[in-house]
């Protein structure tokens, strides 16, 4: 499945209620709600839609968005 593909069928768990939460593409690996601001990582080509990963990366500034390898590594440390 396509970034594009991601976009055209996902939206934001926390905006999805109320027929919001359209997703767009930041970074190569990131998807950000264009209602709310929070951020999902996509990590090995799977958006991690969880509303609780939104929360954490929101209000984040896209160039300080980790990349992928980074943020598994934090994951792993944190879990």
């Amino acid at each position: 499945m396509s970034t594009q593909d991601y976009t055209d069928i996902l939206h934001c768990p926390h905006c999805a209620a109320q027929e919001k939460g359209t997703l767009r593409l930041v970074k190569t690996d990131w998807l950000a709600c264009q209602d709310c601001e929070r951020q999902y990582p996509i990590v090995e080509g799977i958006p991690v839609m969880l509303p609780e990963e939104g929360d954490k990366w929101r209000g984040v500034a896209v160039d300080e968005l980790p990349d992928i390898e980074e943020h598994n590594r934090f994951v792993s440390v944190a879990g």
